[in-house]
């Protein structure tokens, strides 16, 4: 009997994944009939199996709770499809750790087993990064975080300082391209080691696609569908909001986080704000760091002897431009982001006001006042900004707490339909 291969994609974060996971689950069926596994029903399987390995957010119950054995379940699906190519895709797995080495092995152990990893310019990852982990609750400053990422490439830096700066942990935990193939190195055979450089030209959108289907041995055009969804970057000020937001909302557990602030309103109510809104910029010196970065990238690869797919010039070590350092936001324009926020949660928080209604076959007393907070009339000279803080953190409490009540509502429908039965 041949042994089941699989292709774990592991990132690194902010280098096209998305893209790429979307392109997979959009197209399955072509797939599929190419001979490509696209492992698990939904892609959240692949998530829950990564949170599961690498015990992320096991504080928050319902997270340990829905990732609990996911990992070796992921794993039984790939050996009962030898007859394919099984493919998982999930950047989380960029952050195990040496000491998960071992574990990797004896858990992969009879699959012949691939890992890929992408690689992308440093100058969009670092701007990418800082917003990325902004909306997933993070709260030091796009000024802070670049004093982190110079910190971070710094030989000298000590390791005291590492582990008390968490700009310089979240840089080197997403990027660093030298500790990910060590570690997978320790997992899989040298030669199953694929290192794939996003494009910097970006007028091709599915050079990307080629290239990770050169990898896995699958005719790019068994995928023709375009992904439908994206991870787009927010703009300066609406960073900022989320930020500030952050500030009061940090005993928020990360479940009920992600279901009203990372995906409602950061992926979608503040995404849309995106073409209007300035992007952070690298400072002078972080620009160099950049550069800096991709040279020691581009010498970690060369000396991995791993399989390269792309072009090493997609991370360039020479400026071709002065840097476009960023102010940070005005308090007006952080508001302007607020206004939209505010019309957003609004809607939201009406939305599951109606289905807890809903469900309860009953109309729900409380209902939210028709006036719009002073801070949103745009031509005063006064800037509330921590007034309007305020208000949207009461308003995504209240949402929150009403998403709890329609989970809460439908397990006891389910417990007393079981009770019936």
């Amino acid at each position: 009997m041949s042994r089941p291969v699989l292709y774990l994609h592991v990132g690194l974060m902010k280098t096209g994944t998305t893209y790429l996971q979307g392109v997979m689950d959009g197209n399955r069926e072509t797939l599929t009939a190419a001979g490509i596994n696209f492992v698990g029903e939904t892609w959240s399987r692949q998530v829950r199996a990564a949170q599961d390995l690498l015990h992320l957010d096991q504080h928050d119950p319902q997270i340990a709770s829905l990732s609990a054995g996911a990992w070796d379940a992921l794993l039984d699906d790939v050996r009962s499809r030898p007859d394919a190519t099984n493919v998982v895709s999930m950047e989380f797995l960029s952050f195990a750790r040496r000491r998960s080495s071992a574990r990797l092995a004896r858990d992969l152990a009879g699959i012949d087993t691939h890992v890929v990893l992408t690689v992308r310019d440093a100058a969009a990852t670092i701007p990418a990064q800082w917003q990325t982990s902004i909306t997933s609750g993070s709260t030091h400053s796009w000024a802070d975080f670049q004093a982190g990422v110079q910190n971070a490439v710094r030989p000298w830096w000590p390791a005291y300082a590492v582990r008390g700066d968490s700009a310089v942990r979240e840089f080197r935990r997403t990027q660093d391209v030298g500790r990910v193939l060590d570690v997978w190195r320790r997992a899989v055979p040298a030669d199953h080691l694929h290192v794939i450089t996003v494009p910097l030209d970006r007028r091709d959108p599915e050079l990307l696609w080629r290239r990770f289907s050169e990898v896995i041995g699958v005719d790019p055009g068994a995928a023709t569908e375009a992904p439908t969804d994206s991870n787009p970057s927010l703009g300066h000020p609406s960073s900022e909001l989320v930020r500030r937001l952050n500030l009061v909302l940090a005993d928020v557990k990360p479940w009920d986080y992600n279901r009203t602030i990372k995906t409602p309103l950061a992926s979608s109510i503040l995404a849309a704000r995106r073409r209007e809104e300035r992007r952070p910029g690298l400072d002078e010196a972080t620009a160099t760091v950049a550069r800096e970065w991709n040279r020691r990238t581009r010498d970690v690869i060369q000396g991995s002897g791993a399989h390269l797919v792309g072009d090493l010039d997609d991370l360039p070590v020479t400026s071709s431009a002065s840097a476009a350092a960023s102010a940070e936001p005005t308090p007006r324009e952080v508001l302007d982001a607020g206004a939209t926020a505010w019309h957003g949660l609004v809607d939201l928080v009406e939305r599951r006001r109606r289905r807890v209604a809903r469900i309860m076959g009953a109309n729900r007393p409380e209902a939210l006042a028709p006036r719009e907070p002073g801070w949103l009339e745009r031509g005063g000279s006064a800037v509330d900004l921590d007034g309007a803080i305020r208000d949207l953190s009461r308003l995504a409490r209240t949402s929150i707490q009403l998403r709890r009540e329609i989970l809460e509502l439908r397990e006891s429908d389910d417990s007393d339909s079981a009770g019936d039965a």
